[in-house]
């Protein structure tokens, strides 16, 4: 999964803490991209893979300094660090399968090109997904300012909702304390929801 929930298994947890901890540096892509190739080393994988996983972060776009500062998008500027870190591990373990199973007469440079193609695809959707995470918590923050730390869900309901949003609409959520699907608007990639005043029901948890 490109841009997984919750945490990375116990083995994954210190290379994506330390590849969190390089890419919140704000290093030159030059520099992220060698730093991150050693951070990868204790994976045990192929190099070939270790060195494609690192270079992906050359075509990832600069991160701007985001315009809103409130809590809920310092919270996602935090996360996304980690997220991106447990993507970069994710795909070089990819990576190194490939290698691992390519055909007989196929070269590590072949199967790495081959991987790659994919793996394009993932990025981009991890790129998505970051991004709407990124205005779901600007909207959050712009609400909470205007309503507290309580806030209502608001969904579409028709057909295309997924039966976590329907379940959301009408509900009250803390932004202190994001329910565990996330936030309206970041629940899936083509989340529809959006913050609105508090109904004054039952909190979503």
């Amino acid at each position: 999964m490109a841009h997984p929930a919750g945490k990375p298994p116990r083995r994954d947890r210190r290379v994506v803490e330390a590849i969190a901890g390089i890419l919140a540096d704000g290093r030159t892509v030059a520099a992220a991209a060698a730093a991150l190739r050693r951070a990868l080393k204790p994976l045990r994988l192929a190099a070939a893979a270790i060195r494609a996983a690192a270079d992906l972060v050359r075509r990832i776009p600069a991160e701007r300094q985001p315009r809103a500062t409130g809590p809920t998008s310092q919270r996602n500027r935090r996360a996304s660090h980690h997220y991106r870190a447990w993507y970069l591990v994710n795909a070089a373990r990819r990576i190194h399968a490939a290698i691992n199973n390519r055909g007989e007469n196929q070269t590590v440079a072949d199967a790495v090109r081959r991987a790659l193609r994919p793996e394009m695809r993932y990025l981009r959707q991890h790129l998505a997904a970051q991004q709407n995470r990124r205005r779901a918590s600007a909207a959050t923050d712009r609400m909470a300012a205007i309503y507290g730390d309580r806030l209502g869900w608001w969904s579409v309901q028709d057909s295309s909702a997924t039966s976590e949003c329907h379940h959301a609409h009408g509900r009250d959520f803390l932004v202190s304390r994001p329910p565990s699907m996330g936030l309206p608007g970041a629940v899936h990639p083509h989340c529809r929801c959006r913050p609105v005043r508090p109904w004054g029901t039952r909190l979503l948890t």
